[in-house]
């Protein structure tokens, strides 16, 4: 496989205090199997321990492998309608994975507040939020 047009993959999930923290690892571990591990215990709004598993993809082997296993299990497609509105003027593509259906398996868009985010910065040439569109265009599978 070609390298894709992607500096990085970054896929960030909390683990509140009713959550067992095993749990929310093995979704986020369904959700991007390879990639460094960062854990940051946090503070949450009323004083409850909060804790953010940040995993993150810079090797280009790594970054082809879970973009494959995310356009497999068809996530990417369900990204590709409205991708436009998914990229940042930085060149950055956003969405959020269910973190349930993760844990059970299964990758899916979110549609309730129980997430893992995903961020991934897009290789554009030139540096514009239009060319990062179409990058993000072509990589969802929904054309230039």
């Amino acid at each position: 496989m070609a390298k894709l047009p992607i500096h990085w993959i970054e896929v960030r999930v909390h683990c509140h205090a009713t959550e067992e923290e095993p749990r929310v690892l093995q979704a986020l571990e369904t959700a991007c199997p390879v990639g460094g591990m960062k854990r940051e215990i946090l503070e949450g709004h009323f004083g409850n321990p909060l804790v953010r598993l940040t995993r993150r993809v810079d090797r280009a082997a790594d970054i082809a492998e879970v973009w494959t296993q995310w356009t497999s299990t068809g996530l990417l497609a369900k990204v590709a309608h409205d991708v436009d509105a998914r990229v940042d003027d930085e060149g950055v593509l956003h969405f959020r994975i269910d973190k349930q259906r993760a844990y059970a398996g299964a990758l899916d868009l979110a549609i309730d507040p129980d997430t893992m985010d995903v961020r991934v910065k897009l290789m554009a040439f030139p540096a514009k939020p239009e060319e990062a569109r179409r990058v993000a265009r072509v990589l969802a599978g929904g054309g230039p």
